[in-house]
């Protein structure tokens, strides 16, 4: 038959000796049927189905048409022929690219797809604390310009309800935690992410909100170490105690003006910060905000209504098993 003049041959994705035409919207890809069949049950079942005399052919192909979005199966259908185009972690990817793979992987049941995205997704929202902190280094991801960071984190819940990585949802919560009431607006308005949907569910907007108030509400108890105990045993300075309760009294100032700061980011990493202390207050004060922060961390998963890290690290064990 004659190609409709409204559809578009995707040129990288056009190879003379396929034998399957799959329409996409208005985006048509020329690929190999036994390749789509070898990598997914979904696709096997599909093109087993007898097709009959009359059906549609382009060049002499059937034609099989899918209801997903063009800009994701045209990257779904590189990762899958083109070996150079969604490497596994640690080799860079777009964030985007994530999204669509995830999303369609999930769908046409293609495990090791999922796998890899899922890796890659693990890299910016880890599910320990070290992890938290190394993750600038070990990401593999790139993307998102500063202004669709809220964005990418809501498309990143969304797509992590969908494919049931919980695992990586208490990370995601705490990036969106937030007190300031325009940030709230932007979170909660939030609808699409670049090209793609990207929109809390009710159930997670609810979310969102009580995990923003009882992260901000935990602020305060990372600021312990500096009245509590009053006197540090074994203290051998002369100013400690005032010097502490100083700047107890400056930080909390500083958080009511605020009114949201990185619970993880502060007094990290630890500097001079109580530098007209005795050495024996200081050590003990850097071990007290080590152990704050791994506490904090530990109930990261309670405060955003999940499972505790050990279930979700094991969720997270079993997806990506081999």
């Amino acid at each position: 038959m004659d190609i409709d003049k409204t559809l578009t041959r995707v040129d990288e994705l056009w190879f003379f000796d396929g034998g399957l035409v799959v329409q996409a919207e208005q985006s048509l890809y020329r690929v190999s049927g036994g390749i789509l069949a070898a990598r997914s049950p979904v696709f096997k079942d599909m093109l087993s189905l007898t097709q009959p005399p009359d059906a549609e052919t382009i060049d002499g192909c059937p034609v099989v048409r899918l209801p997903d979005r063009a800009v994701d199966v045209t990257c779904f259908f590189r990762a899958i022929f083109d070996s150079s185009f969604f490497e596994p972690h640690p080799r860079l990817v777009h964030l985007h690219h994530v999204f669509s793979i995830l999303h369609l992987s999930n769908k046409y049941s293609i495990d090791y797809l999922l796998r890899r995205a899922l890796t890659h997704l693990a890299s910016v929202y880890p599910t320990t604390l070290s992890g938290y902190y190394e993750d600038g280094r070990l990401s593999s991801l790139s993307g998102p310009a500063d202004d669709d960071i809220l964005a990418s984190n809501v498309a990143t819940i969304q797509v992590a309800r969908e494919v049931n990585a919980l695992w990586i949802l208490p990370s995601a919560f705490y990036h969106l935690a937030s007190t300031d009431g325009a940030v709230v607006d932007r979170i909660l308005q939030c609808v699409v992410y670049g090209n793609r949907p990207a929109k809390l569910s009710d159930e997670d907007r609810i979310l969102f909100l009580k995990s923003s108030m009882q992260i901000y509400r935990e602020l305060i108890f990372a600021l312990r170490f500096l009245n509590s105990p009053h006197v540090i045993p074994g203290c051998t300075g002369t100013k400690c105690t005032s010097e502490r309760s100083r700047l107890f009294v400056n930080y909390c100032t500083a958080l009511a003006y605020l009114g949201a700061c990185d619970r993880l980011e502060l007094f990290h990493p630890w500097k001079n910060l109580l530098d007209g202390c005795c050495q024996v207050c200081i050590a003990h004060s850097k071990t007290a905000v080590e152990n704050d922060r791994q506490a904090f961390w530990d109930k990261l998963p309670e405060i955003c209504g999940l499972p505790s890290w050990e279930v979700l690290e094991k969720m997270k064990e079993e997806a990506l098993k081999e």
